[in-house]
């Protein structure tokens, strides 16, 4: 299944997070009302474009379940608001998978990501369309049946592929902000693509002596140099200051 769950309580413990503290914060604001005033869902949400104004930065937990290449990507993020219309992410992201079913005999794959997002309102209350530039950090680590295959007593790091590159991103996504600051965001769905590749490292291929492993590794190479990082649903929460 490609959905490997790694480190599932931790995951399951942050989604948890996220739908009570959303459910907390939305009655809490309607439970402060008179029961004859009408409470509709744009008033519940109304002070976020004001909260944004009124503070500099934000810093935020970040759980992306379906993420391509790897899911279940968790990270962080800290940003700067520049105004109620313009925020900017600092966002770090990574995942790593156990069980790959690209290849055979891969150890592991780990996948990091770092962006610069712009995110701009255009005068909505939470709504953003969202760009930026990724910084693509994509590493294979060697299963024992390939380190064993190896000959001349020879081995290299433990990266079996070590891809570096440079592209953009885009999104859509929605963040409100309510009493004290609490911050919860989704981006619906982002697109990250490679461009420019900085550096690739594939020192197993100067050792192996079978062509069938020298075949999966540019295989995997060809793959995930430029394979399109698609994300969706991915959730927020955390706090503006």
């Amino acid at each position: 299944m490609f959905f490997l769950y790694t480190n599932k309580n931790v995951k399951l413990s942050l989604i948890t997070a996220l739908i009570l503290t959303y459910s907390h914060l939305v009655f809490s604001n309607t439970g402060s009302q008179n029961p004859n005033d009408e409470i509709t869902a744009t008033e519940v949400v109304l002070p976020t474009k004001e909260r944004r104004n009124a503070n500099n930065y934000y810093a935020l937990a970040t759980y992306s379940p379906i993420d391509l290449l790897i899911p279940n990507k968790m990270g962080i993020t800290f940003g700067l608001i520049e105004s109620e219309d313009i925020t900017w992410d600092f966002e770090w992201m990574n995942g790593s998978l156990g069980v790959p079913h690209l290849i055979s005999d891969i150890g592991r794959m780990s996948d990091s990501r770092v962006s610069i997002i712009k995110r701009s309102y255009s005068a909505s209350n939470s709504f953003n369309f969202n760009y930026g530039i990724t910084y693509f950090d994509f590493g294979i680590h060697l299963g024992d049946d390939l380190i064993s295959k190896i000959t001349g007593g020879n081995y290299p790091s433990i990266d079996l592929v070590s891809l570096k590159s440079l592209g953009v991103n885009i999104g859509l996504g929605n963040r409100w902000t309510f009493e004290h600051d609490i911050t919860l965001g989704v981006d619906w769905i982002s697109w990250a693509q490679p461009l420019i590749t900085i550096n690739k490292n594939s020192a197993f291929l100067d050792y192996a002596t079978d062509a069938s492993d020298r075949d999966n590794v540019k295989k995997a190479l060809s793959i995930v140099q430029y394979f399109p990082r698609w994300t969706i649903l991915k959730l927020q929460i955390g706090i503006l200051f």
